[in-house]
């Protein structure tokens, strides 16, 4: 996880799906949500990560949020927010 707080300054850092839930199996990826504060550039912030996450050993599947979508779109069932909320593991939290 320091790859991705040395380039995108999260708040918050949930991996979430079959790693979170520890079924890994041969074909899973990582599943990451990156909560950063409202203005940053969630594009901008996702191709920092994958190109800091270079020759990391496992597929990823990396989602950025700001702050405000989380809040604006934490209940919606057709997000992944939602899923990352409740089953994730909280990897790195700003307090």
């Amino acid at each position: 996880m320091r790859r991705i707080v040395e380039v995108a300054h999260p708040q918050r850092i949930i991996l979430f799906g079959s790693a979170a839930r520890e079924e890994m199996g041969p074909n899973s990826d990582l599943d990451v949500l990156v909560i950063v504060p409202d203005g940053t550039s969630k594009k901008e912030s996702t191709q920092k990560i994958y190109m800091n996450m270079l020759g990391f050993g496992f597929a990823k599947d990396i989602i950025v949020a700001t702050m405000g979508d989380i809040v604006k779109h934490a209940s919606n069932p057709y997000l992944v927010y939602k899923q990352a909320l409740k089953e994730g593991k909280v990897l790195y939290n700003v307090a």
